[in-house]
């Protein structure tokens, strides 16, 4: 029988921090932080009631999904503590492609969204509490993964969830237990060897590489080609007679540098 009420197992290197129902874990996060929770805080709600993405838009958070944020204290300049955002898809997505058969299709588009055969499944967040700064005081990492239950499909369908794709037996506890232990493993891989296993490791499931997109950025749209994923953690999109270098920072408000 699966756990339903049984106490998250985490490593010792978290501090978890159990909320029923909250706005915006991510914003909950920020507050603690500010508050002086320390590097280790993991934040996780039971139900979101006002979550948004980041360009404004309802991020429905359900219960029996799981919505966590991490508060991290990084001693790296921004563009190299950016390269979390990709840990925290290989912990997020490690933690799923545990929960469903192995046939099933997990994808990460760029840099925030894993897909699970073409529909969504999860979105994760970047935050800080200085954004101005470099290095941040304090960089929050957020994950909501669709466990249980996803919104109504429209037309075309967009969503998908873990129990939707045939893990029916999976608690929210479990993805949880799951997703602080693959974010341990790869962020340690990330401080001895740097961005290079990560990134290889997130091209393995990227999706739309070589493809055309349009990424929407917060002052507007990019239309081109995605080249790649620069050493760097950059998107390189080719936009015609030229690249494109757009930041993860950029991407989530938080570059306060124009982009090259």
């Amino acid at each position: 029988m699966p756990r339903t009420e049984n106490p998250p197992r985490l490593p010792p290197q978290f501090e978890l921090v159990t909320l029923g129902r909250t706005a915006s874990v991510v914003d909950a996060a920020l507050a603690r932080a500010a508050d002086g929770a320390g590097e280790g805080t993991l934040v996780w709600a039971r139900e979101q009631t006002s979550a948004r993405t980041r360009r404004g838009r309802a991020w429905m958070g359900y219960g029996g999904n799981l919505h966590c944020a991490l508060i991290i204290e990084p001693d790296y300049p921004n563009e190299e503590s950016w390269q979390l955002a990709y840990v925290n898809t290989l912990a997020a997505g490690s933690a799923m492609a545990e929960m469903v058969s192995p046939m099933t299709g997990l994808r990460f588009q760029w840099p925030n969204r894993l897909l699970v055969n073409d529909l969504l499944a999860a979105r994760l967040d970047l935050a800080a509490t200085e954004p101005a700064r470099d290095p941040y005081p304090v960089l929050v990492l957020g994950a909501s993964v669709n466990v249980a239950m996803h919104p109504p499909q429209p037309e075309p369908e967009e969503y998908n969830s873990l129990h939707a794709s045939g893990a029916h037996e999976i608690t929210v506890v479990d993805v949880l237990e799951a997703y602080a232990s693959h974010f341990l493993a790869w962020s340690s891989r990330w401080a001895d060897e740097g961005f290079g296993p990560i990134r290889r490791a997130w091209r393995i499931r990227a999706e739309g590489l070589g493809s055309d997109a349009e990424i929407r950025l917060i002052d507007g749209p990019v239309d081109g080609r995605v080249d790649d994923v620069d050493e760097h953690g950059a998107l390189a999109l080719d936009i015609g007679g030229g690249t494109r270098r757009i930041t993860i920072g950029e991407y989530f408000g938080l570059d306060t540098a124009p982009a090259n």
